[in-house]
């Protein structure tokens, strides 16, 4: 372990009037590569799937499904172990190292698999491969989220470490875009992919290491996770604010991947515009969401994190909703739309795990425990579990319409795209506005809940 400097709060506390920079900083490197590796997967892993490894869509629909099984039984086990770890690492840096390896390993089998393999084979490897990453990314995501929440206690100082989080995540998605636009270029992208999969693996796992070995845990919160996991869950489900919130998160997550999934679908079949042209539209959704996050940062103070996400929820809604009138052509459309949603998007991103850092604390109110390792592992569950079941969703909606890989698609296939793509997510973001405006957890009663545990704190 590194020696401590004053930035990392040594004495197991954080500073009362804010972090420096530094702490930040090394925080939020340590996600670029990882978000580099999970946007590729999210924005072509299902293509590349079934047009080049010619994989079925409903088979690899049943992939994304299995996964998501599995993640129903390792989200909370790893969410409560890290809670309850003890390590002269941390009992957060301790899960996120032991997640570099296991990454590169997962990715690596996702984007390489034996050239000898055939028939029930691909599936096969392609579905392990994919446990296996979805396994390590919890084993990052939960711990690193946790750690953010854990560096400071006070309201808008967290939207701080989530908005400059987003800027660098910023960063990941364009290595991503860039690995996508070398992949959809390739002439033979199944010879490519092997040493984009290397350069990503090496890339995240050095961006990994050298961020966490310069932040320290706070020593306070060691031995604080509970014993019991089944309790843990229990109230979890029994606090009103996370429940609500992760209703709202499970229900917009569905709408949302399918965005991910279908994209290159409404590009090639329904735009009818080369898959590279798909970059650009990328771009103005991406720049963006981490650019103006600064400006979120600030406005989320003048306004209030809640109500500030709620509005942007309401446009996300109707963003999506634009894009059931896609068609052949409408390219200046499609970006337009694409700037709106990309801006809404770094919303949600910086102040929602802002807010969820609020409910943790209105949770050590009620039970004396800090267990951000369970509360964001049920978050990281309803997300998987909410993409698991579109890609089921998709996967098998494309086969009953008669969806053909790479040849002209009929009409009824073409509005089954448009209306997955658009009026889906822009329901499930309508219903995530309505959940959103019954949220109750606002500044002023966030204030009240940290003043009686600092009072609690002070009396130990």
């Amino acid at each position: 372990m590194p020696n401590p400097s004053p930035t990392h709060h040594p004495t197991g506390k954080p500073p009362e009037h804010g972090l420096r920079l530094a702490p930040i900083v090394s925080f939020s490197i340590a996600s670029i590569g990882v978000t580099a590796m999970v946007f590729l997967n999210a924005l072509y892993l299902f293509k590349y799937a079934t047009d080049v490894l010619l994989i079925a869509p409903g088979v690899m629909g049943l992939i994304y499904g299995a996964g998501r099984i599995w993640d129903a039984v390792s989200d909370p086990l790893i969410g409560r172990m890290s809670d309850r770890t003890h390590s002269r690492l941390g009992r957060r840096r301790s899960w996120i190292f032991a997640s570099i390896p296991a990454t590169s390993l997962a990715f690596m089998m996702l984007w390489a698999p034996p050239e000898f393999l055939v028939g029930p084979a691909i599936p096969l490897w392609i579905g392990v491969g994919l446990v296996l990453f979805s396994t390590a990314q919890t084993m990052f995501s939960v711990p690193h989220y946790a750690l953010g929440v854990e560096m400071t206690n006070e309201h808008h100082e967290r939207t701080r470490i989530f908005g400059l989080r987003q800027l660098m995540n910023g960063a990941g998605l364009l290595v991503g875009l860039g690995a996508f636009f070398t992949l959809v270029r390739a002439e033979d992208p199944r010879s490519v992919a092997p040493m984009l999969a290397v350069a990503l693996s090496i890339l995240a796992a050095c961006l990994t290491a050298i961020g966490i070995s310069r932040l320290r845990e706070r020593a306070d919160y060691q031995g604080r996770g509970g014993e019991n996991l089944t309790q843990a869950f229990w109230d979890i489900f029994r606090n009103p604010h996370a429940r609500l919130l992760l209703t709202m998160y499970g229900i917009e997550s569905f709408g949302l991947a399918t965005s991910g999934i279908l994209s290159l679908y409404v590009t090639e079949y329904v735009v009818k515009a080369p898959a590279t042209f798909y970059l650009i539209v990328l771009m103005l959704h991406i720049v963006p969401s981490f650019i103006v996050a600064p400006l979120w940062i600030r406005v989320s103070k003048r306004l209030g994190k809640r109500r500030l996400w709620f509005y942007s929820t309401i446009v996300a809604s109707i963003a999506y909703l634009l894009h059931s009138f896609l068609g052949e052509g409408t390219i200046v459309f499609w970006c337009a739309i694409s700037i709106v949603q990309g801006t809404t998007a770094g919303v949600a991103q910086v102040v929602g795990p802002s807010i969820k850092g609020d409910v943790i604390d209105w949770d050590e109110l009620q039970s004396g425990e800090r267990r951000e390792g369970s509360y964001l592992a049920a978050w990281t569950f309803v997300y998987k579990s909410a993409g698991g079941l579109c890609g089921i969703f998709v996967g098998f909606a494309l086969q009953t319409v008669g969806f053909e890989p790479n040849v002209e698609q009929t009409e009824a296939t073409k509005w089954t795209i448009l209306l997955l793509y658009g009026a889906l997510p822009a329901a499930a973001y309508a219903a995530g506005a309505y959940l959103l405006s019954r949220f109750r957890l606002n500044e002023a009663e966030h204030a009240a809940v940290r003043a009686e545990l600092d009072a609690r704190g002070r009396a130990d």
